[in-house]
């Protein structure tokens, strides 16, 4: 059995918490005394619950990334994957959706993460020292509308199946990012 490190334990706990509590009423007092770790441990990983939360995504996001720079992952099984892992944690991604805001809003964090994520994938499948602007505005553009989407087909009135969401997601792709992401 591979053994947790410090800061999945915080995570997991955050994760937990957040099944009860609004986001914004949990504090990372609550988060250290619920673990059973340390105040300094929790400050060793982390500056602030936000870049606990941001970690939380980071840890999935860099793994699907992993699998689709590998070529393990086409972009659309990178999608179900990404609607998979949220209905995982779908209790925490609408806790964190609704009760952040301003700077440290999850919405924010989210497609600041799926931007890096797709431009990261992008530089490494096309073997780029350097993105294009005109690319790198539209893979910004699309990354936000596609983050917006997600929360939308996970937490809405959803009427589309899994696979029409992909496809739209694919056939929404703007012309100048197709070439370096499919």
């Amino acid at each position: 059995m591979k053994k947790r490190t410090s800061k999945q334990i915080f995570a997991e706990t955050f994760l937990e918490l957040s099944r009860d509590l609004p986001i914004d009423k949990i504090t990372v007092k609550k988060i250290v005394e619920e673990s059973g770790l340390s105040l300094k441990t929790f400050y060793n990983h982390f500056p602030d619950k936000y870049s606990l939360m941001l970690y939380i995504e980071q840890r999935e996001s860099n793994r699907l990334h992993a699998k689709l720079s590998d070529g393990d992952l086409t972009f659309q099984e990178y999608l179900r994957e990404g609607i998979e892992y949220y209905r995982k944690i779908k209790h925490f991604l609408s806790n964190a959706f609704e009760n952040t805001q301003g700077a440290d809003s999850y919405t924010k964090m989210h497609a600041e993460e799926a931007c890096r994520s797709i431009l990261a994938f992008i530089q490494k499948k096309n073997a780029l020292t350097e993105i294009p602007a005109d690319v790198v505005f539209a893979e910004r553009f699309y990354a936000n509308g596609l983050a917006s989407s997600f929360f939308d087909y996970n937490f809405g009135e959803n009427k589309l199946t899994e696979d029409e969401f992909i496809r739209y997601c694919v056939e929404c792709i703007p012309e100048k990012l197709r070439l370096y992401l499919l």
